[in-house]
């Protein structure tokens, strides 16, 4: 949870040992042998030992990093499902088991009106081919869904998933949680200013910036990496520091100097910064310009804390200690600086010295040796004496009883980044979004006004002093009461303020002790940033919005703080790092790639471009025989005889004119090919240059490549990264935002998904049962056909139903379940519609054989005993339900004819097969158009061109087959010519009353039972969206939608064309004259 920071090593370390002894520091390995065995029991104990320990697989390099690594370089992702959808899919299996019981029931309890008997192994034999269809194939449809989720997640979010589910989980999020530092700012922090307090003279003003540059360059734990002393990792704060004061620091004798002067220090004990205490402090030896030495204890970190350290002594103005100090603070936070406290205290002539260095201080006459010596003895004394509380105690008898000295403020800036505004503005129009952090309140308040969190309102801080609460409002301090809570939420409610709490008021107000449940129930939750939180006060946090508010929250860090509050959170995501200063007010660079990606999706005006762009590299440098590389070829050379006449070159004296050059260009390309039809040694030079060229492409395509992988190398993954659920692979919180809408469309696919294979199952059962009833089946290209159809247009669909839209939308959320009420009554009055239907069908069929029978000696398939003996065999029987000829291969008998242990007929077409095939055909098509999400959760009908052209291309496939325009298609698929007119019409008036109750049902069902997703699906977007193309500043979203209502009007006319020709074949159905003749 981040309190233990100080003691653990971290994600990215490369450091194979670890201690605080100084004796054998040989960068070497054999330094690994010789050192002293672990004193299990004096640690038990004594806690405050040091421990020896080598450092081989922790962070980015245990088994969790190296997934995270790996996803990092490979295009790998985690599976889609969660808890909730394998549930569905256990309650949808039984539920599809029970539909198959039925169905068989409907088949063993003939009918009396079927005509029809055959015996009980055949009908046995029939069942388990309807269980079988029953089953739905739920792996490969997720699969489906999930490759196309991944490739959207990795190529269009620059996100990667690390775990299981964690994506559908994203689509519930309504509330987002943002860290400030590495997160919505910058990675890196810059010490731009120190301000130190008001001085009556040049003297001791010089003096406190002596100090500030001790603290700064003395009081931090950066640690060397490699053979580069200079080669420094640590926190950010401590290397802005030590950048600021210019002192170079030696990592191996932990030592610091000023260029050009005799100053400098040694650390002889440094506590790293805890984020419990948010202190770090150091014991330090000093040499001064003369030559002497000094001890010294320095400090930094929150204001807060080292507030109640630090003395404030006579020199500040008009004895405004404390007040002034508080004021400062306030008036840096609200300029938008981090401001880190300095604090020193010269123990020179105090006990702590004697204890470190009995025989005294050094003095400049000691040798070099003499002084490393006297060093590695003090730190070891320090080790025994010393611990953290006692240099970070008010007083302690350690240094006789004296106080810090306050040095100055060290004001660090980190700029925002130039994308967290604009995510901020996408993100508050669907979700509530929260700044969570542990810098102070008016400084973390500047950058969330400048990210669009609070919008420059006036700020309400509810903060502790001592035992109670206080709010802080316009400068004013008023002690909390109900009568102030409640004109605090009224001003949050009609919007004039925002509500900030601090990390102890939290604790405070959750733990119960200060106020009772009312105020947490109805005013905390309408907080807009959180400051000064401790990495446990953020756990809380996110677990009571979690529990009490019962919101869905996505966690977005970067450091070891954050991870307690993102494994608590729904969904976490993680920062890496490493990518460097970004100034303020630069380009958001993250907007303009994703108008880069938008140009490569073939829609609405793209499409002219895309296919410009899918040149090969080869052809457009005239390799290859390819019409383009001609005329790439006769491109360079008329470039080349031009630029010649231009500089009146003598080599091409015949050459006189523009239209010789291009004259010649062009024979020379037509000897070429010449040329290469000979063959011989003209043509292999052709060739031989050729491939010279190919590879030199080749290369450079290669370096380029190997630069941009050498480029991310410097990248990390961060600390947070271990515990997330995504990993943004850009300085960008951009990711976020593509996360959300991602998820969406993946938890609206899957539910799509979930109904469509429900009906198609279903319908398959009974279209099985149906056949097997009336003794028929399908003929030998009916199945093929219908599967074709089936694959384009669920592929079609997955591909449009996983695409994201181009912004979320407010307060809608596709269903939770496939078994909420919504779902489950539409996929059931869809399946009665269905099945209705081609009831009606069948009987239409039943009818046309009673009144128009098809003369054949077989119909159908029949069960028979073979003669010989040899053939009624298990292997005959299992070669005959997988449907193979193995069965011919197992009779030994030349002379006899191979019969197997089910002997088929050939198919003879028939009505009934007909109305069977087409209605299945066209209920397909039907599926998936009136099942698929479209707005508000990814693209819709008209605006995915391949489920356009699958849905109308099945509808006019039926159209066609009904009207027998094309009789070589009918012959090929095995359909028996309709003998009336009137029969025609019949099958075409059910196609239409079925696509047309399927679309009423889940119209209304949609709009009594999910009326936010009516109200979504039925907006008008053509006036905003032609308003919008006027801009010429438009962002990615602007143009995606821009782009989508293009290939949305590009639709419609195709879509239309389709109609029509089903439209004119319709008409025809009502003109072919009848073919009673033909039976």
């Amino acid at each position: 949870n981040g309190i233990h920071r100080s003691s653990c090593v971290f994600a990215g370390t490369q450091l194979l040992h670890s201690s605080n002894l100084d004796e054998g520091t040989a960068p070497g390995l054999s330094a690994l042998f010789n050192l002293p065995p672990l004193p299990r029991e004096t640690l038990a104990n004594n806690e405050t030992l040091p421990a020896l320990f080598l450092a081989l697989r922790t962070g980015s390099y245990s088994s969790r990093g190296e997934i995270i690594q790996s996803l990092l370089k490979s295009r790998m992702n985690m599976g889609v499902s969660n808890r909730q959808n394998e549930i569905d899919s256990i309650r949808l299996i039984g539920a599809l088991a029970l539909f198959a019981v039925g169905a068989c029931l409907f088949l063993l309890l003939d009918g009396a009106g079927t005509g029809h008997k055959d015996s009980l192994f055949k009908r046995i034999v029939q069942c388990t081919r309807i269980g079988v269809a029953s089953v739905p194939d739920l792996s490969s449809s997720l699969s489906s869904s999930a490759h196309e989720c991944k490739i959207i997640l990795r190529d269009e979010s620059d996100a990667i998933n690390s775990e299981a589910g964690a994506l559908l989980e994203s689509s519930k999020v309504d509330t987002i949680v943002f860290d400030k530092t590495g997160t919505l700012t910058a990675d890196t922090q810059a010490l731009t200013t120190i301000v130190y307090p008001p001085r009556q003279s040049n003297t001791v003003k010089s003096s406190h910036k002596f100090l500030s540059d001790i603290v700064l360059a003395g009081g931090h734990a950066l640690v060397g990496m490699g053979d580069d002393e200079t080669n420094l990792v640590g926190d950010p704060v401590d290397l802005a520091g030590l950048h600021y004061t210019r002192w170079n620091y030696n990592a191996h004798g932990k030592s610091a100097s000023l260029p050009g002067k005799k100053v400098k220090l040694w650390q002889i004990r440094s506590f790293p910064f805890d984020p419990v205490k948010k202190m770090s402090s150091a014991i330090v030896l000093v040499q001064n310009n003369q030559g002497h030495f000094q001890l010294w204890v320095v400090a930094k970190g929150s204001p807060t804390q080292v507030r109640n350290l630090v003395l404030f002594g006579n020199e500040l103005k008009g004895g405004a200690t404390h007040s002034w100090y508080d004021e400062k603070v306030k008036r840096l936070a609200k300029l938008g600086y981090r401001s880190i406290s300095l604090g020193a205290l010269d123990v020179s002539g105090t006990d702590a010295a004697g204890i470190l260095f009995p025989s005294g201080l050094p003095t400049p006459d000691d040798n070099k040796n003499t002084l490393n010596t006297r060093i590695q003895e003090a730190r070891r004394h320090a080790r025994e004496s010393f611990v953290r509380g006692d240099i970070e105690a008010k007083s302690s008898d350690l240094f006789n009883m004296q106080q810090m000295m306050f040095v100055g403020f060290a004001c660090f800036s980190a700029p925002l980044r130039s994308s967290s505004r604009r995510v901020i503005h996408e993100l508050k129009s669907s979700s509530g979004v929260i700044m969570l952090t542990g810098d102070e309140p008016y400084s973390s308040h500047v950058i969330a006004n400048k990210a669009g969190i609070t919008n420059g309102k006036r700020i309400c801080l509810l903060k502790t002093n001592g035992d109670s609460l206080i709010w802080e409002i316009n400068k004013e301090v008023r002690s909390f009461t109900a009568e102030t809570a409640k004109k605090v939420q009224q001003d949050i409610e009609n919007k004039r303020a925002v509500l900030a709490v601090t990390g102890d008021a939290v604790s405070a107000l959750l733990s119960g002790t200060l106020i009772d449940k009312t105020v947490e129930r109805e005013l905390l939750p309408q907080t807009s940033l959180v400051a000064s939180a401790s990495p446990n006060d953020k756990c809380m946090f996110v677990r009571w919005l979690q529990s009490s508010c019962k919101r869905n929250v996505l966690m977005c860090g970067d450091g070891v703080n954050d991870i307690a509050a993102m494994r608590e959170a729904t969904v976490s995501v993680a920062m890496l790092s490493g990518f460097g200063h970004e100034p303020d007010g630069a380009i958001d660079v993250e907007d303009v790639r994703r108008k880069d990606r938008l140009k490569r999706r073939r829609i609405g005006s793209n499409r002219q471009i895309t296919s410009k762009s899918k040149l090969s590299s080869f052809d457009e440098a005239g390799i290859g025989n390819s019409f383009v590389a001609s005329c790439a070829r006769i491109q360079y050379d008329i470039i080349h005889g031009i630029r010649k006449l231009q500089r009146k070159d003598k080599g091409s004296p015949d050459h006189t004119t523009t239209f010789d050059v291009c004259v010649a260009s062009i024979k020379d390309e037509i000897e070429r090919h010449k040329d290469l039809k000979k063959g011989g040694s003209k043509a292999a030079k052709i060739l031989a240059k050729e491939e010279r060229l190919r590879k030199s492409l080749k290369a450079k395509a290669t370096i380029e490549l190997e630069n941009s992988a050498f480029e991310g190398e410097e990248i990390q993954t961060g600390e947070s990264c271990l515990a997330s659920s995504f990993t943004l692979l850009r300085p960008c919180i951009s990711g976020v935002e593509g996360i959300l809408r991602t998820g969406v469309s993946a938890a609206a696919c899957s539910i799509s998904l979930y109904r469509k294979v429900a009906l198609n199952c279903m319908l398959s059962c009974y279209n099985l049962a149906t056949l097997y009833k009336n003794g028929l089946r399908y003929g030998k290209w009916m199945w093929q056909v219908e599967l074709a159809s089936i694959l384009f247009t669920d592929n079609a669909s997955f591909r449009a139903s996983s695409t994201p839209r181009p912004r979320l939308v407010a307060g809608v959320r596709p269903s939770a379940t496939l078994f909420q009420a919504s779902e489950v009554i539409s996929t059931t009055l869809q399946a009665i519609i269905h099945i209705l239907t081609l009831t009606l069908a069948v009987n239409s069929g039943r009818k046309l054989e009673a009144k128009y029978p098809i003369k054949s000696d077989h119909r159908g398939f029949q069960i028979k005993w073979s003669n010989s003996a040899k053939s009624a065999s298990a292997g005959s029987l299992l070669a005959t339900l997988v449907g193979s000829s193995m069965s011919n291969s197992l009779h030994s008998d030349i002379d006899a004819p191979p019969q197997g242990f089910l002997k088929r007929s050939p198919f003879q077409p028939n009505y009934i097969s007909n109305n069977v095939f087409i209605v299945s055909v066209f209920q397909n098509a039907v599926t998936a158009l009136v099942n698929h999400t479209g707005r508000p959760f990814s693209v819709c009908f008209l605006e995915s061109r391949p489920l356009c052209l699958s849905v109308s291309l099945s509808f006019l496939l039926c159209i066609v087959c009904i009207a027998e325009t094309f009789p070589y298609l009918n012959s090929f698929i095995q359909l028996a010519p309709y003998p009336t007119p009137a029969s025609r019409v019949e099958l075409l008036r059910l196609l239409l009353l079925n696509v047309s109750m399927s679309f009423f049902a889940e119209y209304f069902n949609t709009f009594f039972l999910r009326h936010d997703i009516w109200k979504e699906r039925n907006k008008s977007v053509c006036p905003t969206l032609c308003n919008d193309s006027i801009n010429t500043a438009q962002s990615a979203a602007e143009e995606e939608e821009t782009l989508l209502f293009e290939e949305c009007q590009q639709n419609s006319i195709i879509v239309s064309f389709i109609c029509f020709l089903m439209f004119h074949f319709s008409i025809q159905i009502l003109k072919q004259p009848t073919k009673v003749e033909a039976l």
